[in-house]
């Protein structure tokens, strides 16, 4: 986990996500900000206290060679993504890891689609040892989703500050 005063935070009642600088730079950067840009996208690494309501996204992904994207949609294929999930993992002995995927969607304030729910759905059920994050990036709006206790949390943040 990097600890750093000037981590952007997501929070509610239950949960604080500390996200780095660096990578919220880097979704803001991605955003789809003209008709001809396509969606942008990679997974979450970072970190999370045991039994606790705090996460740390430290590093993502973006788009790699053998992705596709389209203006909606998206298809995450190439095997750069888990191959950084996995030195990430190996280097911290364990500490950071998969905490879950972000994307970006052409809209000011971004609203999951049915298609984002069953993948994010799907990687729950691949992953029940552990809360994901699923992450949309708006144009003015950013989203987290968790779920929690079967419901679909959401955290938001105005991409202005």
């Amino acid at each position: 986990m990097l600890v750093a005063e000037d981590n952007v935070i997501f929070k509610n009642a239950l949960i604080t996500i500390n996200v780095s600088p660096v990578v919220y730079k880097c979704w803001l950067q991605h955003r789809q900000m003209n008709y001809s840009d396509t969606e942008q996208f990679g997974v979450l690494i970072g970190s999370r206290l045991p039994d606790d309501g705090t996460f740390w996204i430290d590093k993502c992904t973006t788009p790699k060679a053998k992705d596709k994207s389209k203006r909606a949609s998206f298809l995450m294929q190439d095997p750069f993504h888990q191959q950084m999930i996995n030195k990430e993992f190996k280097n911290s002995s364990g500490e950071m890891g998969y905490l879950g995927t972000w994307h970006t969607h052409p809209q000011s304030h971004p609203i999951p689609s049915g298609i984002d729910i069953n993948d994010w759905f799907s990687c729950m059920v691949s992953n029940p040892d552990r809360l994901l994050l699923f992450v949309i990036v708006g144009q003015k709006q950013t989203n987290i989703y968790i779920n929690l206790n079967n419901n679909l949390e959401i955290i938001t943040r105005d991409n202005n500050g």
